[in-house]
């Protein structure tokens, strides 16, 4: 890791990780409150946001360390989507009026911001107040203040002017609708990445602790190879992350092609983790008396949250169709 990071980077990522160790837990309106304020105090909603707007300037490669350690830690609230997704779009897109709106409340810890999607809308993490969405081919600023109980369609907050396209009416709708649909894949994969380390540990150290017929269980071949499968596929899907970091740092050509690489490749580790975490956790692992839950049901989530690894695939083989060579297509 040390060669694709620097110094800084890796020491930021640990610093944020110590902070979301330390978070308030709980999904109750004070505990997203007291969450929401201590986020907002350490900078961290506006990390990836430029320096003469507000923010602290970071790049998705500074950023990418930081989302997976949101997702190792379960952080509750919206903080991955806020700081990879909605801060970065409002600041390179949105008009005067919506950064003014939004950026203080970001700032002061007073609203978070979510992806919106088709199928689960804002997602299961808490305490968002702000959304960006797609909807008849553009991209649209939701406000969720006023939205209580269930997460409505988008078309009926279209209709109760709770919406408002990213940037104005006489914006070009497709190349934000493209940016929104990568940025959100790849944010997915980060925190996905995150949740698979987490599972992984926890198999660890349930696997040193756990005996059967006298010894641990992690003595067991079979059991040895459920971690080790995990590990390799975890490896080989964060350097894919880290690649769309970079891509969407340097606005690359290929950063459509990253993102849906990085998806595809974090679903099916993820998915692997949850079925093997649960296999070395054993009857234990399906209940809530153990917090392995937590990342299990996240990491579900996320799996099919801005596209399956099967749709991904799809879209990679769709474009492999149509060009000469990947290789040249994803890295230009």
């Amino acid at each position: 890791m040390s060669h694709v990071f620097n110094a800084d980077q890796i020491e930021f990522a640990g610093l944020a990780a110590k902070a979301f160790a330390g978070l308030p837990g709980g999904d109750g309106g004070s505990e997203v409150a007291a969450t929401r304020a201590a986020l907002a105090e350490l900078g961290l909603p506006l990390l990836g946001v430029p320096e003469d707007a507000g923010g602290a300037g970071m790049t998705e490669l500074d950023l990418v360390l930081i989302l997976e350690e949101a997702g190792y830690a379960d952080v509750r609230v919206a903080i991955a989507e806020t700081v990879g997704l909605v801060a970065p779009l409002l600041a390179r897109h949105g008009t005067p009026e919506q950064r003014n709106t939004w950026f203080p409340a970001l700032a002061q810890g007073t609203a978070l911001g979510t992806g919106y999607c088709p199928v689960r809308g804002p997602g299961s993490r808490t305490g968002a107040d702000i959304a960006l969405a797609e909807h008849d081919g553009r991209v649209l600023l939701l406000d969720l203040r006023e939205v209580t109980g269930a997460p409505p369609p988008v078309a009926d907050l279209v209709r109760s002017s709770l919406a408002s396209p990213l940037g104005g009416e006489d914006r070009d709708p497709e190349p934000l609708v493209r940016e929104l649909a990568s940025r959100g894949a790849w944010v997915a994969a980060a925190v996905l990445n995150g949740i698979t380390r987490r599972l992984l540990d926890l198999s660890l150290d349930h696997a040193r602790t756990r005996e059967q017929f006298g010894v641990p269980i992690g003595t067991f071949q079979a059991v040895r190879h459920m971690l080790a499968e995990v590990a390799s596929a975890l490896e080989f899907a964060r350097a894919p992350a880290w690649t769309a970091a970079r891509c969407l740092a340097e606005d690359a050509p290929g950063t459509e092609l990253a993102a849906h690489v990085a998806k595809a490749t974090a679903a099916r580790a993820g998915a692997l983790a949850n079925d093997h975490a649960l296999q070395v956790h054993g009857g234990i692992g399906f209940t809530k008396e153990h917090e392995l839950h937590r990342w299990l049901l996240h990491g579900h989530e996320l799996e099919s949250r801005w596209g399956t690894a099967t749709t991904h695939e799809s879209a990679l083989g769709r474009v492999g169709l149509h060009c000469d060579s990947l290789v040249t297509e994803f890295l230009p």
